[in-house]
């Protein structure tokens, strides 16, 4: 039998002589399993100057009018906050909270709770997001029904439930000290939902629930949520961030996304977190701050994978697999360089593929491929990237010594922008 949260809270609960004690205010619950078992009543009593009780669940018997105890009513011990207690219930921690839909990939606010019965155990089966749950927790659902029927007995809205089921329903709320819930520890939902989609339901939440949503990922996961905000929010969720979590951000990030999103930062929080990072990837950020940011050395990431010539074909593939696939943006194209660090080649992942194992990457190679100097212009960048067909292209010095890699994501970004730009009239 299924039943509403807002149809139990209006329940009567009495004692073991049949006396009344006050109403169900909320439920504390297991949420290691899949549907949540309730484990204990929360019982408010008065009105005025309320008392809560906590009654085990295996404490009491569910009748067809509510609940009777199995004590007395004098035995009882009343809590000033039941909430102090720490454990996760379902009034603080769900209703009215805003939830992420694992299954539709977005975020959703909680209307009402759907649960239940199975023998003496009461279980969440799913969340109401609808606004029948809404006008059902206001105690309208009588009135509004029969409104609706007069003016369309056939419509959707009584008929058509918004129900999640709770398997598809990833809480938000984590503060802990008041009982609200974390993530659940898996989060198989939620890791199969693109970086991309999980930003974009990033975007509807406070500040405060991003962080504690990120902070539920791993690192890597962390990496590419953050990447695909806009720089504005990237700065807005580092502030709820702790310095050690976005010490680790920042190294894992590519170069050149880690150094626009310091150059955000005031120069003070740039340089803090500058002196904490790796000496490698503080030295990489830093030279990238050089140029300026709307120029190909300010676009580009000094993360690409650099051969030598007199290496082999399978020497090259044995260094790409063990060392430069690790730190690379991008394996669609290496590039060849000589001992002064200038670009003299390029070749592709799948040219090497196809070549002889001992073949000299100096024979397989593309002598004098396609370039860009640091201090070009990013429609020189997309003007040339356009040219020559390339998903990235290598950004050199005046002596043509390689600096980095400019990628097609970055120039499409910042061209993207220039056009929603002009279009809105800023």
């Amino acid at each position: 039998m299924f039943t509403f949260f807002t149809e139990i809270v209006r329940k009567d609960v009495v004692d073991r002589r049949g006396r009344f004690v006050g109403h169900p205010h909320d439920f504390t619950a297991t949420f290691d399993e899949a549907y949540p078992r309730v484990t204990s009543l929360i019982i408010s009593r008065g009105i005025f100057n309320k008392r809560y009780y906590s009654i085990l669940w295996k404490d009491l018997h569910q009748t067809a009018d509510g609940f009777q105890l199995k004590m007395t009513l004098d035995s009882l011990k009343p809590l000033e906050d039941y909430r102090s207690k720490g454990e996760a219930t379902f009034r603080s921690g769900i209703l009215d909270q805003q939830v992420v839909d694992t299954f539709n990939r977005k975020v959703v606010r909680v209307n009402d709770l759907h649960f239940l019965k199975v023998d003496d155990d009461l279980r969440l089966a799913h969340v109401d997001i609808g606004l029948r749950g809404l006008v059902r927790r206001l105690g309208w659902e009588g009135f509004v029904d029969r409104v609706v029927k007069i003016i369309n007995r056939h419509a959707d809205y009584l008929s058509n439930e918004s129900f999640i089921s709770w398997k598809y329903v990833q809480p938000l709320s984590i503060q802990e000290a008041t009982g609200k819930i974390r993530l659940n520890v898996e989060m198989d939902q939620l890791r199969e939902i693109p970086p991309s989609d999980i930003s974009t339901m990033m975007m509807e939440l406070d500040p405060y629930q991003r962080a504690a949503l990120l902070k539920t990922m791993d690192v890597q996961s962390q990496v590419d949520i953050i990447t695909e905000l806009e720089l504005k929010w990237q700065k807005d969720l580092l502030e709820e961030l702790d310095a050690q979590t976005v010490i680790k951000l920042l190294e894992r990030m590519p170069a050149d996304e880690a150094t626009d999103l310091l150059l955000e930062l005031s120069k003070r929080d740039a340089d803090r977190f500058l002196g904490m990072l790796s000496t490698k990837k503080a030295r990489e950020i830093t030279e990238l701050m050089e140029h300026e940011a709307d120029s190909a050395g300010g676009m580009m990431t000094t993360e690409f994978i650099a051969l030598r010539e007199n290496m082999t074909v399978g020497e090259a593939i044995d260094h790409i697999r063990q060392v430069e696939i690790k730190k690379a943006e991008t394996i669609y194209m290496a590039y060849v360089i000589d001992d002064d660090g200038k670009l003299i080649g390029s070749v592709s992942f799948r040219e090497l593929l196809l070549e002889l194992m001992e073949e000299k990457i100096g024979d397989v190679m593309q002598t004098k491929p396609p370039s860009i100097n640091v201090e070009e212009s990013v429609k020189d960048v997309a003007f040339e990237m356009d040219k020559y067909n390339l998903y990235a292209i290598p950004a050199v010095d005046d002596d043509g010594v390689m600096e980095g890699i400019i990628t097609i994501d970055d120039v499409l970004h910042v061209t993207v922008e220039e056009a929603w730009g002009k279009r809105g009239g800023l």
